[in-house]
C-alpha cells in the first residue's frame, strides 16, 4: 500500500481543520432561537372502538383514563377525537363543530390556520377521514397541525403530529409530534438537520478516519 508523504498528510489536515472551522463559524453566525421539542418516535398505537387513549402533548405521559394536562384522546383507530382546551387542532373553520384539517409536510402552522376554542370532539358527521385534499386518507401517514398551551400555562406554541388514522381498524398511530417552544410558526415535518451540519458531520468522521491512518 502506497502511503502519502507526512507533509502531504499534514496538508490535508490542515485544509479540513481550516474547512471544519468556517463551518463552526457560519454555524455560531446563525440567529439564536429556542429549541424544537421532539417528542422522539413514541408509535403510539391509537385504539379501535370507545377506548380511550389520552395523551399529554408535554411529556409523553398516555392513560386510559382522564388526567389533568391530557391534550387530546383519539379513538375509533383516529375516527374520533377528543380535543382538550388547552389543545386545539387545525380545523377547516374557527367553528367548534368544524372538522379538523390533514396538513402537508411543508405546511406552514401558524395563526393563518383556524382554530376554535374549549374542548371539541371532531368526527361522526364532521369527518375528517376520506379521500379529499384535507382529509385523513385510512392507513396513510398524514400531519395534524395544533396551537396548544403547556401545563405550565405557557404558551401558546404551534407544533404538529405525524401521525395515521383508520376508520375504526388496527393499524391507527401517532407516530411522533414537535413543537416550537418560542412561539414562532412550525412547518409540518419540520425540523430537519441543515446542510452545514450535515456538511460538518460528514467532515468530522473524514478528519477521524484520517487520523486514525
Amino acid at each position: 500500500m502506497k502511503l502519502s508523504p507526512p507533509s502531504q498528510v499534514r496538508s490535508m489536515l490542515n485544509v479540513q481543520s481550516s474547512m471544519l472551522s468556517v463551518l463552526l463559524l457560519l454555524l455560531l453566525a446563525l440567529p439564536a432561537r429556542a429549541a424544537y421539542v421532539y417528542s422522539g418516535l413514541v408509535n403510539i398505537a391509537i385504539p379501535t372502538g370507545f377506548t380511550d387513549l389520552h395523551i399529554d402533548i408535554d411529556n409523553g405521559a398516555t392513560s386510559m383514563a382522564y388526567f389533568a394536562g391530557a391534550d387530546i384522546n383519539p379513538f375509533f383507530g383516529g375516527a374520533g377525537l377528543i380535543n382538550y382546551a388547552d389543545f386545539q387542532p387545525a380545523r377547516t373553520s374557527t367553528a367548534t363543530d368544524s372538522a379538523i384539517i390533514r396538513l402537508p409536510s411543508g405546511a406552514l402552522i401558524s395563526n393563518a390556520l383556524n382554530f376554535a376554542t374549549g374542548i371539541n370532539e371532531s368526527g361522526g358527521a364532521n369527518q375528517h377521514m376520506g379521500p379529499g385534499p384535507n382529509q385523513f386518507f385510512p392507513g396513510t401517514e398524514g400531519y395534524l397541525g395544533f396551537k396548544f398551551t403547556k401545563n405550565d400555562s405557557s404558551g401558546p406554541y404551534f407544533g404538529w403530529i405525524r401521525l395515521v388514522f383508520t376508520n375504526d381498524a388496527l393499524g391507527g398511530i401517532i407516530k411522533d409530534w414537535v413543537y416550537d417552544d418560542s412561539g414562532a410558526p412550525i412547518v409540518a415535518g419540520a425540523p430537519e438537520p441543515g446542510r452545514a451540519v450535515l456538511m460538518l458531520l460528514g467532515l468530522m468522521a473524514l478528519a477521524q478516519r484520517r487520523r486514525r491512518r
